[in-house]
């Protein structure tokens, strides 16, 4: 029952426009069906004030009108055309907030009061929303046989008696699954509410002893999960554009990319693929796919996921696919995928040759070794400060026991005084170099995605990057795993 309590929650909304970057600042219209809205609220208990009208895209929410509460408790949203379908919500000055559902029929009125928006509601003129309002209800009447059962089960220990309750509390969930099914399936299967419930619908787990066995007779352990995964989609009906507006499209993809997709680069950029040729049909769905995805692995901090933003960026942007974005942003969406593409996990560093202290130029692609640290740093940042001597030791250590390790560091300002003094002092013995004049400096920076010192990148004697963005702490804990790795695959040489 915890993924239907976005429908009775109060909250606080945090509120984002409709023409941000996440809904598209220049959205093709998408025409709507049905009778212009009409929406007549009284609010028992409230007179004066304002409320707002919104409805969910994702993860996220967005206002779209206000409406003043008149001295009878009853306002009124209207619009010339329909709205787009989904669910919608109505927050009242404290925050609170009830929940509707607009599609065809957004001509009707509401009834209801501050002391039980469920219980005391009361719709006319909508049957979309009547059967939501029941099936509303009946949830609330489940969760209340369900609260003393776990309230026991928080401070109970005995084993039988646990086990006693957790089988009240499944069979609660089991009667509320055959509820949802039959509303989907059979009672009200023409109504938006039963896409939405088809859409959260999963596959059934069958208990252990019956799962299918393997040729060799023992029971196949993972039937399930993969049985879950490969029908986790099933009810979703990816052309009704109407479920980005609910959380359910945004929580279902969230699940199945962190908890059903490898968290490797190459499972993940296959996943969201599959989902974005599903979703073509519908605009929104389509649009909240890429747009969501596209800022998540361009900003995540995870190694190796912005390979993802420029798989994302060459399969979608560059050939036109984000018809919402002005040509502008999709120009600098495409340019940061450029550059990013140079420093991907995988990729050959980009050759440089820079003078040393004594100007002497030296290549990175020359510096031999198994393994090779490219750091950009500056001897007046107090982090580099800190990590500069942490990597001395570091570096000492690992070549003390036979580890062929180099560390190419580039100065990233054009201090050459306060460099020379610092790599002297702290008697930085490996190689050491600056840019020539500032262009040349910053062509190395934008290869490497310079943006903030120490810049660290692991290189292997191919100088492939297989490291990125560490720190020295995590360097240690990276390069030692991989270091041991390569031993056991060197046969322990």
């Amino acid at each position: 029952m915890n993924a239907m309590k976005f429908f009775t929650k109060t909250i606080i909304l945090a509120v984002i426009s409709i023409n941000g970057f996440a809904q598209g600042a220049a959205l093709k219209k998408t025409e709507q069906k049905g009778q212009p809205l009409n929406l007549k609220v009284n609010i028992k208990g409230m007179t004066g004030g304002q409320c707002l009208l919104g409805h969910h895209f994702g993860d996220k929410n967005s206002i779209i009108d206000t409406a003043k509460i008149n001295t009878s408790g009853w306002m009124e949203f209207k619009n010339k055309e329909a709205v787009p379908g989904g669910i919608y919500f109505i927050v009242l000055p404290s925050k609170k907030y009830f929940e509707i559902i607009l599609t065809d029929d957004q001509n009707f009125s509401l009834e209801t009061d501050t002391t039980d928006f469920i219980r005391k509601t009361k719709i006319s003129g909508s049957d979309e929303n009547k059967f939501f309002y029941e099936y509303l209800n009946y949830l609330l009447d489940k969760q209340k046989l369900l609260e003393p059962i776990q309230l026991k089960l928080k401070s109970i220990k005995n084993r039988d008696s646990i086990r006693i309750f957790q089988k009240q509390a499944a069979g609660i969930d089991s009667t509320v699954k055959v509820y949802k099914r039959a509303y989907y399936k059979t009672n009200h299967p023409k109504t938006f509410m039963a896409e939405v419930l088809a859409a959260m619908d999963e596959p059934d787990q069958i208990p252990y002893d019956k799962c299918p066995k393997k040729a060799n007779g023992t029971i196949d352990s993972t039937f399930n999960y993969w049985n879950f995964r490969n029908h986790y989609w099933d009810g979703m009906n990816f052309s009704d554009e109407r479920l980005v507006r609910t959380p359910v499209y945004a929580n279902k993809m969230k699940f199945y990319i962190e908890k059903l997709t490898s968290p490797h680069p190459d499972s993940i950029i296959k996943s969201l693929d599959w989902l974005l040729e599903k979703t073509k049909t519908a605009n929104d769905l389509f649009k909240y796919t890429l747009a969501t995805n596209t800022v998540t692995y361009e900003t995540s901090k995870v190694m190796g996921y912005d390979a993802i933003f420029v798989h994302l960026v060459k399969k979608y942007y560059e050939t036109n696919q984000a018809n919402w974005i002005t040509e502008e942003q999709n120009t600098k969406i495409i340019n940061r995928a450029k550059q990013l593409d140079y420093s991907l996990m995988g990729k050959t560093a980009v050759n440089i040759m820079l003078p040393d202290t004594s100007n002497k130029l030296t290549m990175l692609q020359t510096v031999k070794g198994k393994y090779t640290v490219l750091i950009f740093w500056e001897p007046t940042c107090s982090h580099c400060k800190k990590e500069m001597p942490i990597l001395k030791n570091y570096y000492d250590s690992l070549r003390s026991a036979g580890i062929s390790l180099q560390v190419y560091a580039i100065l990233s300002d054009m201090d050459t005084v306060n460099w020379k003094k610092f790599v002297k002092e702290n008697n930085l013995n490996w190689v050491n170099v600056k840019g020539k004049d500032p262009q040349e400096l910053q062509n190395a920076k934008y290869y490497y995605d310079v943006y903030s010192t120490p810049t660290l990148y692991v290189l292997d004697e191919k100088k492939k990057i297989i490291g990125k963005r560490l720190d020295v702490d995590g360097l240690k804990g990276f390069l030692n795993r991989q270091i041991t790795k390569d031993k056991k695959a060197d046969g322990g040489n």
